[in-house]
């Protein structure tokens, strides 16, 4: 039973690299790369208050789309392989790909429930800089990379769970994690009052020349 939440912290993990280097880095160099589809979607996102209307259509029509759901897919086809042997790790890498599918495509036909349910996705698309916030499930390994940057405190989660706790267990969560994290939270408290001012400028960087 131990692999069903190692393969959700393995799938967070994933999430952080995965689009981070794939997502952004690589077709901000290459401009053929298959994914470069994505920095399409985040200038959709952009120009419709974080809404896109892509997430309505089929995956055959959409090529953004398409890619996610295929990348999704695969991902679990290949988690499969391990079935015999870590049947609690396939279903959690299977829970985790529909969690992200369902999240994400929820969230950018419905921005007020992503303001208020995965903020940090919507600063992902919604903040002066666009290349940081990788999570879009949890914010776990953004708050553990130190590259989770809060744009507007008011939506933002008071925990790096991203959870609803209730205060007496989420006090010692945060102490617990300033403890154990401290050069990430000092990273993530000057990058959120660097975000502050770079709003405050309306300094914008799109991903395409970061």
């Amino acid at each position: 039973m131990l692999g069903f939440p190692i393969a959700i912290l393995g799938a967070n993990a994933f999430e952080w690299y995965a689009h981070k280097v794939w997502l952004h880095e690589y077709p901000s160099k290459h401009r053929n790369a298959p994914f470069f589809t994505h920095i399409r979607h985040h200038k959709r996102a952009r120009l419709n208050q974080f809404e896109d209307e892509g997430y309505r259509e089929s995956m055959w029509r959409d090529q953004e789309m398409f890619n996610e759901k295929v990348a999704l897919i695969g991902l679990c086809v290949v988690s499969t392989s391990v079935l015999p042997v870590a049947p609690f790790f396939t279903l959690g890498a299977y829970y985790s790909a529909w969690q992200y599918w369902n999240k994400h495509s929820k969230a950018h036909l419905d921005p007020e429930w992503a303001k208020q349910n995965l903020p940090w996705h919507y600063d992902h698309h919604m903040n002066s800089n666009q290349n940081v916030n990788w999570c879009v499930t949890r914010p776990w390994f953004d708050y553990i990379m130190g590259t989770r940057i809060i744009g507007d405190p008011e939506i933002a989660e008071s925990n790096p769970l991203g959870m609803n706790l209730p205060g007496w267990l989420e006090r010692p969560v945060n102490h617990v994690a300033r403890r154990v994290l401290p050069r990430a939270f000092q990273r993530l408290d000057e990058n959120r009052r660097e975000e502050s001012q770079r709003q405050a400028k309306g300094q914008m960087t799109d991903i395409v020349a970061a």
